[in-house]
This record gives C-alpha cells, structure tokens and sequence, in this order.
C-alpha cells in the first residue's frame, strides 16, 4: 500500500523541454517523464495530444494537473493574461486558468506576472513567479519566512526580484543571456578563438573588474578583443572574460537600483550559471545562494496544489 498517494501532476513546459512529475501532497516526486517537445516546436493544436501521450496512465479524474512555463504564453498551448503587480505570491492560486480539454483530469495553467522595471518601463515574467513561490516555500522550511531577499534568476532573460512578505511589486529583467549567447556565437570578438565547458575564473574575474570601470557596456565588450590583441588576455581566456563583461554589468545595473541586501541574493537557476553569478556578487561583498530550478518550480507548483485543495469553492472554467 502507497503510504502518500499521488495527488497531482505538476508540468514544467518551456521553451525547449517539457517535464511532467507525479506529486504527493507534500511535494515528493514519484514519478517524473520528459520530453524534448517544448514550446517552440509546436503549434497550438498538438499541446493537448503531446502531453496525452506523454502522461498515458496519469490520465485519472482524481489527478488535477498544474503547468507552468511557456505553455501559458503567446504561440503556447493558450495564452494566459498576465497578472499586475503588486501580488501576493501565494494568491496565485486563485488565478489559475482552467483549460477546457478532452482529457479526464482537471488541467490549470499558472499566469504570468507584469509589472514595472527599475527604469519604470513595462516588464513581464511566466515561469518565474512559480519558482519565486517554490523559493519562498524553501525559506520557510528553513524557518526564514522573515527574511526579504533578492533573487536573481538567471537565464536567456535574467529577472531580478526583490520580494517582501510574500509580495511581488516590482521586477526587472535583463536580456544578459541572449546577448552572452549572440556575442559568443556570431561576433567579431570571439571568431576563432578555442571554447571551453570549464570556467576559467581569472579571466571571468577580470571581465567582471572591467564591468566596473567607466565607460560603459559598450565600451568594455570590445576590451574583449583589443586585450587579447595586444596580448592582455590569452586566447582561451576571451570567451570568459566576455561572460564576465557581460554578467557583471548585470550585476552592477541592477543592484545600483536597489537597496543592498543584508542577507544573501537567493540564485534560481543552473548550477552553472548560478556560480558565475555568485562570483560577480562576490566582487560587490555579497553573498550568493543556490536554489536549483527545477526545485523551485516542482516546490511552487505543490504550494499551488494545496492551496487550490484546500480552497471551499470549485474555480469556473477559465477563471
């Protein structure tokens, strides 16, 4: 006899991946299946039968499934209004978005959130806000639900958020990782020059130092070049020194319009990626600390769950 029964389906849809995980009502994974079918490869109308085929024997009435990601955005599976900010992170459950499917199971899509960026201009968010509600859960577990930290999710569009008590106000997202990716594939400063999948340090440490001289982003990325030209950098250092340009000056933007936090800048990403961004903050005299993606997205999405269980009424179809 299963001691915790399912209780739900949580699904991580991106861009490139989908990921569907068989829950417990205390968050337990029993199950998890994947697929390489995200977002970007396909149309409207295949959504529904993809994850049929991927979830086979989770399809029970008693099983409601609960997405985040890019499904719920514009060319997803149906595109969700994006909720305003302010917003209690915890009052996302409230604003589920219940799909009207052929399938036996109840379906909901997490919204979006928009808002302002530090500039005041509009910025939008889908995904992040359940990982920012998996992170909130994450503090409390830890007997920290005082604490008002920043987070910082780095990505392809990196969002920086300062949250407090549980409310989201404002955000800010920085395109630091498209721009690293083009620059490092396409541009005259990297052609010809070796890559690597280990992080050279002292050269990201240096792009970093550059970041926080004057003269502004433009001006340092094409340091990138010139010092290896004139023999500052070696050639298998470039490519590092240019990540180190490129996230310190995200680093150094973002946190110009905060105010400095007294405990550590909460990281939700890659492990990866997450390091580089904890050394930039080093260079400031601030902490970084590591909370994986994929753990805040599958802790969000059973604080929704068991919210939405626990809530007396029964939400109206798109809701």
């Amino acid at each position: 006899m299963i001691d915790n029964p399912a209780s739900f389906i949580a699904v991580d849809w991106g861009t490139t991946n989908l990921r569907a995980f068989l829950m417990n009502q205390e968050g337990q994974i029993q199950a998890q299946r994947d697929s390489d079918q995200g977002m970007l490869t396909l149309g409207s109308a295949e959504f529904e039968s993809v994850l049929s085929d991927l979830l086979g024997d989770w399809l029970t009435p008693d099983l409601p499934i609960y997405m985040a990601g890019m499904v719920g955005s514009r060319g997803g599976w149906q595109e969700v209004p994006y909720l305003p900010c302010p917003i209690h992170l915890d009052d996302l459950s409230e604003h589920l978005f219940w799909m009207t499917t052929k399938l036996p199971n109840k379906v909901a899509i997490v919204p979006g959130l928009q808002g302002t960026g530090v500039a005041g201009l509009l910025d939008v968010m889908r995904g992040e806000e359940t990982q920012l509600l998996g992170a909130l859960d994450w503090l409390e577990e830890q007997g920290r639900a005082d604490e008002s930290p920043v987070f910082c999710l780095p990505g392809t569009h990196c969002k920086w958020v300062q949250v407090k008590r549980g409310e989201v106000t404002q955000f800010s997202t920085s395109i630091t990782g498209e721009l690293f990716a083009r620059l490092n594939d396409e541009s005259s400063l990297v052609k010809g020059l070796p890559k690597s999948a280990q992080l050279n340090e002292e050269a990201f440490n240096k792009g970093v130092l550059a970041s926080q001289q004057t003269g502004g982003i433009l001006h340092h990325l094409f340091s990138a070049r010139s010092r290896f030209v004139c023999g500052e950098l070696a050639a298998d250092e470039v490519r590092d020194y240019l990540s180190g340009v490129v996230i310190g000056h995200d680093v150094n933007d973002i946190l110009s319009t905060l105010t400095i936090p007294t405990s550590p800048v909460l990281i939700i990403g890659s492990q990866a990626l997450s390091a580089r961004y904890a050394l930039a903050l080093s260079s400031r005299n601030l902490a970084g600390e590591f909370l994986a993606a994929n753990e805040a997205s599958i802790r969000g999405l059973k604080r929704l769950a068991n919210r939405q269980a626990r809530s007396e009424h029964h939400p109206a179809i798109g809701a």
